[in-house]
């Protein structure tokens, strides 16, 4: 798996849209003590329609669900924007590592079931077999593995 993130800065906008091409999950994430961040999403979902593939996997993720008092964007108007696109919705601590690695796994396995999906149809063509996601842990770090049945 590949990540790229460009904080959503504008200065990076020109090659965000190159990264959409090839992309098959975007998670698009915003502040949810910062109100302006969240009504940006709608912009970048917009800039999604506009350059990525129609099926691309999309995730929206409320960061900083840690800082509770300082909330400006409740938990209902993300998952309210989130049923609108039909896309997945998670509020998500980068800080205390709540729900980001759920996050991570739950668009890969939504990638791979597309991947998966795609090949199976596809099998009378001679592609390739199922594909799985599995985790390796170790003390020290996680990482994902893909691996070919």
């Amino acid at each position: 798996l590949n990540f790229r993130d460009t904080a959503g800065q504008e200065r990076f906008r020109t090659i965000t849209t190159a990264y959409y091409r090839g992309a098959m999950g975007i998670m698009l994430v915003y502040d949810i003590t910062n109100e302006k961040s969240f009504d940006n999403i709608k912009n970048w979902i917009r800039n999604i329609e506009e350059h990525a593939s129609s099926d691309v996997e999309r995730m929206i993720l409320g960061n900083k669900c840690d800082m509770n008092e300082k909330r400006q964007v409740s938990k209902e108007k993300g998952e309210k924007l989130a049923i609108d696109y039909g896309i997945k919705f998670l509020e998500t601590s980068a800080k205390s590592s709540i729900n980001v690695e759920e996050a991570f796994f739950t668009l890969a396995r939504d990638i791979m079931t597309k991947l998966n999906r795609k090949m199976n149809d596809n099998t009378s063509s001679g592609a390739g077999g199922p594909v799985k996601i599995t985790e390796n842990r170790s003390k020290k770090s996680s990482f994902f593995r893909c691996t070919l049945l």
